[in-house]
């Protein structure tokens, strides 16, 4: 599709969303002050909100999906039907706040073609926060900076992230023209983390920007669970396999081991350990799209692993809403330690 010049596509993935999707459009339309258009791709919610709000909102452009595709499914609908120079991909679950959009263009200006995501504040609690920022571990974990801590603004300048989040991306869509779409095998978790990664090879960056703040309900149809956890596990190893280089693996894989018994041990004891081993089966049924992605990305790489890792992280910061404690304090400590084994240490930075 051609896109129009200065015009910023706005898409909003919708599941059950009667609750969310009304709040979200009203804040757009009242904070947002250059040309846009909004596209609300709908992932046949059984609620039947994608149905109810098109009829609300008749000057938004509503894509009802006869099947839920999943989320880097719905999103690469929403992509290719947009005629906008620029892109956001936004939660259904969210409101933005006063200069959203303008303060992401400023960070633009600045720092030219990149990914680029806000400051995301608790909606129930905007003193905590969110996320500022998302971090790659190097063994695949990525996890939103700060999530569940008080905001004192400890992160208050634009600086460079490990990936953009799927919650709220700005980009140019030129990017996404030159580096694909999200991975539809994914159907649900990591897909940014994949293409904020795939971006990085192909010589884009990602910023988190300050300035430009959104509230965000989170978990609004994604509760912790059996089916998540496969889920993220699962698409953890297809991140690793499709963007590293063969000879990166190789040096991770004794540390990789070492962690696939930490996770066995973990999914026992949540009593859902045939879920991680469904997500090795899974992972074998995709290795030939694995292996075509892979060589893909090879062949146009631009970016070294080495030089990918300098804004990737040796530990996983777990937030502090999270249930055990000590348990994910000694699971910090391991990765540490096997980051360390790795030597990939002097590299990594902290989240």
């Amino acid at each position: 599709m051609k896109t129009q010049s200065n015009l910023t596509s706005i898409i909003i993935l919708n599941y059950n969303g009667k609750n969310f999707l009304q709040p979200c459009i009203d804040s757009i339309v009242r904070e947002t002050h250059s040309p846009y258009e909004i596209i609300v791709v709908d992932n046949n919610s059984p609620d039947k909100s994608g149905q109810f709000f098109s009829e609300q909102y008749p000057e938004v452009k509503f894509i009802l999906n006869e099947t839920n595709v999943g989320v880097p499914g719905g999103l690469n609908i929403g992509i290719r039907n947009a005629s906008g120079e620029f892109v956001v991909l936004l939660n259904n679950d969210l409101v933005v706040m006063p200069n959203w959009l303008d303060n992401f263009f400023k960070a633009y200006e600045k720092t030219g073609n990149a990914l680029y995501q806000p400051k995301s504040l608790k909606f129930k609690d905007p003193g905590i926060i969110d996320g500022t920022g998302c971090m790659i571990n190097i063994f695949g974990f990525g996890f939103a900076r700060d999530k569940g801590v008080k905001d004192d603004g400890q992160y208050s300048t634009q600086e460079e992230i490990s990936y953009a989040s799927g919650t709220c991306m700005f980009c140019s869509r030129k990017i996404f023209d030159e580096i694909g779409l999200f991975d539809p095998t994914f159907f649900a978790y990591h897909e940014e983390l994949d293409l904020g990664w795939r971006a990085r090879i192909f010589g884009y960056k990602s910023y988190y920007v300050p300035e430009t703040v959104i509230h965000h309900h989170g978990s609004a149809h994604w509760k912790w669970s059996p089916e998540v956890f496969y889920l993220l596990e699962r698409n953890r190893w297809l991140v690793l396999l499709k963007n590293y280089s063969t000879k990166t693996l190789f040096r991770l894989f004794p540390s990789l081991l070492i962690i696939e018994l930490a996770m066995l041990a973990f999914f026992a004891s949540k009593g859902i350990l045939i879920k991680k081993l469904q997500s090795y089966g899974s992972v074998l049924k995709l290795g030939s799209h694995i292996r075509k992605e892979h060589a893909m990305i090879e062949q146009k790489r631009k970016i070294s692993d080495n030089e990918i890792m300098t804004s990737f992280c040796g530990i996983v910061r777990v937030p502090p809403e999270a249930n055990d404690s000590n348990q994910n304090k000694r699971f910090e400590k391991l990765l540490r330690f096997l980051c360390g084994m790795t030597g990939y240490d002097k590299i990594v930075r902290e989240p």
